[in-house]
């Protein structure tokens, strides 16, 4: 059940002044910009779903306790218990911080129902496979596509430990030690989390689906047509452009100007991406978007980008970010009064989309 997920991919960025910028994540002392959990970190204590210590550290090594995975799962899963249920924990009152998240995730199942909860015990690898694994409906399979030398099949973690393996949400190489037995830290189980809430938002969005017949998690295929001259469609970017401001009509927002200086800008971002392989709005050749749009010379106070990769037409491409909100409120940003587009294909036959909007 191995996947890789990389079709049809969107990102989006967005720069205006101070008082309409988007929220920024608690920043922790202790978690440098330079430590591989930096990026998961950030992202879940964005969406409240993890805390912080009141001295502003996070504490990346530090276990999870039991109590704290409820929480953290619960509140990821938007799961609450409903008001006829009551566990049977004696360890676990309703005093305690975690009781309703405790009794939520017993309720659906996810925890075993009995005598005693141990709260404040360390989770250990294995249970975490488990309960990610049955907090986001992961349909559990023995394909057996990737392996462990110290998870053998007698383990009653075994399928849900390899299942999330394959999907990517724990990243232990093949053939090595998953070591089921050790407490999740704190930053592994933000790392955890943050795979598992991308899987669920592909997987809702049709992107991944579970194929029966082959018993496994699949990715969308987008057939991809064949390369069109090197020089940018002009009837591709005039449909992005009119469907854009189709849907910012249908707001009551005025519609966008055709920048072509933009354009200009955003064509070369679209070559630089198929060209040098990559997908991000920061650019190798030229640096993030501002640096970008200073390097052409190009005045602005305010500014976007929407990128896509893998859509084949314009209007999957528009659809697909009007279903992402972070795009969705770049095409619908009433102060942008200017719009770019830039269009190129890889010599894999893959699309790369981006649209640049400025402030001016």
């Amino acid at each position: 059940m191995k996947l890789k997920i990389s079709t049809a991919l969107l990102t989006t960025a967005l720069l205006l002044t101070p008082a309409i910028q988007p929220a920024q994540a608690a920043s922790f002392t202790d978690v440098p910009k330079s430590h591989w959990a930096h990026d998961p970190i950030d992202a879940i204590s964005d969406l409240g779903i993890i805390n912080g210590y009141p001295d502003g550290t996070y504490r990346l090594n530090q276990p999870v306790t039991r109590a704290q995975a409820a929480k953290i799962v619960a509140l990821a899963t938007k799961t609450k218990p409903t008001h006829d249920f009551t566990p049977g924990f004696k360890d676990v009152t309703p005093a305690h911080g975690a009781f309703d998240h405790i009794r939520a995730l017993t309720e659906r199942g996810i925890f075993n129902n009995g005598e005693a909860f141990n709260p404040n015990a360390s989770l250990k690898r294995g249970q975490m496979a488990k309960i990610i694994a049955l907090a986001y409906d992961i349909k559990v399979d023995d394909n057996d596509l990737i392996s462990f030398s110290d998870v053998k099949k007698i383990n009653g973690y075994h399928s849900y430990i390899t299942t999330i393996a394959e999907l990517g949400i724990t990243t232990t190489e093949q053939g090595g030690e998953f070591k089921p037995n050790d407490p999740v830290s704190r930053a592994h189980m933000a790392a955890f989390i943050q795979r598992a809430i991308e899987f669920d938002t592909k997987r809702k969005s049709g992107e991944i689906y579970y194929d029966e017949a082959q018993q496994k998690y699949v990715e969308k295929v987008y057939s991809i047509p064949e390369p069109p001259p090197s020089q940018m469609d002009e009837s591709i970017a005039a449909q992005t452009i009119n469907l854009v401001n189709n849907e910012r009509l249908q707001q009551n927002i005025a519609p966008l100007k055709h920048d072509m200086s933009l354009s200009t800008i955003a064509q070369a971002k679209a070559d630089d991406m198929a060209e040098n392989n990559y997908f991000a709005h920061n650019s190798p050749t030229y640096g993030s978007v501002g640096d970008m749009l200073d390097h052409f010379g190009y005045e602005w106070s305010g500014y976007g980008e929407n990128i896509a990769k893998g859509y084949t037409t314009a209007e999957t491409v528009v659809e697909g970010w009007m279903e992402s909100p972070g795009h969705r409120a770049n095409i619908l940003q009433p102060r942008f009064t200017n719009i770019g587009i830039g269009y190129a294909i890889d010599k894999n036959g893959t699309p790369y989309w981006v649209h640049q909007f400025s402030v001016q």
